[in-house]
């Protein structure tokens, strides 16, 4: 179903409305920036109200009487001194994002969070970058009774900055995370990689395994600001642990990373844009498309960049549950791509779905993919992804709120769904 769009110029002459009867003469003063803010945060709230309302009536329309599993998707909060309505200190557009998935008309099932909490420029030092890490972590989770779970990104590791003294290293980071994360969530020790399963209203559990891009020791061998890294330990422990333990029929997998799962390129040709995985880009969605067709993949996957091979060698066959899709950013765009080129790719299922969110602040950004015009406490400051997710029929059904013009594609729906299974 298509909805009619509420076009920026509807959007921006509506919120003129609202300064005009706020009485603006011209001078803004802080406590009508509030206003402003309130403003938009209620328009948004309304809008994105409506459009999940849709999505339950067009599941029910199809004979889906349970309650769907439903998530709100951020990403990119790129918290500092300098972003725009999510400044470390008073980030607005995260604290809307937690403000909105609480209301409990909505029931909302899960928060995730898929990297970049950390906005750093070369001269980020690394007691900022950490001051920035902590507050994104508690405002995460302040006020916030949703079970939230976060990944890291490129940017968290500060490491724009070329002094290696001002690199946040795993331990910096884990010390923040493991303060903050949900006890739900089972981490190995001193790693920031982890999974946590959730109840399905519609039966059975949601399981996000969240990796870590930066993985490295303290000797920051790799550029993880421009490279992913995967241990062979991580490696292990997702074919091994987070793909098998405890797993039952009723368990439905998303993977939560940073960078999208695509090969890498210039220009607008890969939403990687200005990274690259250090294996190779493919090694993660042919696991889970072992994990999908209950097979075994015996595989060493070589690296580009002078790291050690990665051997896998895992046998699904007897492993139960199922895939729904992969979460990431980075690219500062809304968008969602199948992810095909594998090769053990199944002909007898849908491919692989990558969903990206795009960023959080104005200020920040995409080089390449963001062409919504974002502006500072306006409708369109703020932007994320809303999920309804039916395990019963196999389908995910996708819409928004705040700003969203989704990665060359401006017809895109408002509410869009696609088949997992």
């Amino acid at each position: 179903m298509k909805l009619p769009r509420l076009n920026r110029l509807t959007v921006l002459t509506l919120f003129a409305a609202l300064i005009v009867n706020s009485g603006c003469n011209g001078e803004i003063d802080e406590a009508l920036k509030d206003r402003l803010i309130e403003s938009a945060y209620v328009l948004n709230d309304s809008l994105a109200t409506k459009r999940l309302q849709i999505i339950t009536h067009i599941s029910s329309l199809r004979g889906t009487s349970a309650e769907l599993f439903k998530m709100v998707h951020i990403s990119d909060a790129h918290l500092s001194d300098l972003s725009s309505d999510n400044k470390y200190d008073h980030p607005n557009n995260l604290r809307e994002a937690i403000r909105f998935s609480n209301k409990k008309e909505l029931k909302i099932n899960a928060i995730t969070f898929t990297g970049d909490a950390v906005g750093s420029d070369f001269n980020t030092k690394k007691l900022d970058a950490m001051k920035f890490f902590r507050s994104f972590l508690f405002h995460l989770y302040d006020q916030n009774n949703i079970p939230t779970f976060p990944c890291v990104g490129n940017h968290d590791s500060n490491m724009l900055n070329a002094d290696k003294s001002q690199y946040l290293s795993r331990g910096d980071i884990h010390a923040a995370m493991t303060f903050s994360l949900q006890s739900a969530a089972l981490m190995p020790q001193g790693k920031n990689y982890y999974y946590a399963d959730v109840r399905n209203p519609m039966g059975g559990f949601v399981r996000y395994i969240a990796l870590d891009m930066l993985e490295q020791d303290y000797e920051f061998h790799y550029d993880t600001q421009h490279l992913a890294y995967f241990s062979q330990q991580q490696i292990d422990w997702l074919c091994q642990t987070a793909l098998q333990e405890g797993m039952t029929p009723n368990h439905s997998v998303i993977i939560l990373t940073h960078f999208p799962f695509q090969r890498s390129g210039n220009g607008e040709n890969s939403y990687l844009s200005d990274g690259d995985f250090i294996q190779p880009w493919y090694m993660i969605p042919e696991i889970v498309e072992a994990f999908r067709t209950k097979s075994a993949l015996n595989k060493s996957y070589k690296s580009n960049y002078g790291a050690e091979p990665i051997d896998v060698d895992v046998d699904f066959s007897s492993i139960p549950g199922e895939f729904i899709c992969h979460l990431g950013g980075h690219i500062h765009a809304t968008a969602r791509f199948s992810i095909d080129g594998l090769k053990n790719q199944s002909p007898n299922l849908p491919p692989q779905q990558m969903l990206l969110c795009t960023n959080m602040s104005p200020s920040e950004m995409g080089r390449t993919y963001n062409k919504v015009d974002r502006l500072s406490k306006m409708p369109s400051s703020n932007a994320f992804c809303i999920y309804g997710i039916d395990t019963n029929s196999k389908k995910v059904y996708i819409t928004f709120f705040g700003a969203f013009i989704p990665a060359g594609q401006p017809d895109y729906p408002e509410v869009q769904e696609f088949d997992y299974l």
